[in-house]
C-alpha cells in the first residue's frame, strides 16, 4: 500500500506558525540576559574564588576587596534587574496636548509657526531636552509633546 503525501498545511495552521514565531522571538529575548548573566556569574568566580580567597594573604586586603565588589554587585544586578523587568511607560497625561492645541497644530504649516504652538503649550511642562535646533521636541505618532529621555518604542508601538 502506497504512503499518502502529506497534504498541505490547512487554512488554521498558518496562525499556529504565528505562535511559534512569538514563542522564538520570546525566547530570543533572553538571550542577551543569559549572556550577561554568565559574565556575571564568571566574574564572580573569577574575582571572589580565584583572586580574593585563593590569591590575597592578608585578610583586610581581602575583607576590602569583598565589601567593595560585593557592593557593587549588587548596584549592578539591581540596576540590570530594573532594567530587565520594568515596563515601558506612557508619559503623563500633562505632555498631551488640548485639542484646540492639536487643531491649532494640525493648521499651522511645519516650522516655526508649529513651533509657536508647542512653546506655548509646553510652557508650563518640565521640558529641559529639546532638538539640535532648539525646537521643542513632539512625537507626530502619539500627539504629545515629548518628556525628556522619552522615545517612541517601535516594538512596544508605545
Amino acid at each position: 500500500m502506497a504512503a499518502a503525501a502529506p497534504s498541505a498545511p490547512a487554512a488554521g495552521a498558518a496562525g499556529g506558525w504565528g505562535g511559534v514565531r512569538r514563542r522564538c522571538q520570546r525566547l530570543l529575548y533572553w538571550v542577551p540576559v543569559l549572556f550577561i548573566s554568565s559574565i556575571l556569574c564568571w566574574s564572580y568566580y573569577a574575582y571572589v574564588t580565584q583572586l580574593c580567597l585563593l590569591t590575597m594573604t592578608n585578610i583586610g586586603e581581602k575583607v576590602v576587596c569583598l565589601v567593595a565588589y560585593h557592593i557593587f554587585f549588587m548596584l549592578f544586578v539591581w540596576s540590570y534587574w530594573k532594567t530587565i523587568f520594568t515596563l515601558p511607560m506612557n508619559p503623563s497625561k500633562e505632555f498631551h496636548l488640548s485639542y484646540s492645541d492639536k487643531e491649532s497644530l494640525e493648521r499651522e504649516p511645519r516650522g516655526e509657526s508649529q513651533q509657536e504652538v508647542l512653546r506655548r503649550a509646553a510652557k508650563d511642562l518640565p521640558i529641559y531636552t529639546r532638538t539640535m535646533s532648539g525646537a521643542i521636541r513632539y512625537c507626530d505618532r502619539c500627539h504629545l509633546v515629548k518628556p525628556d529621555r522619552c522615545h517612541h518604542c517601535s516594538v512596544c508601538d508605545k
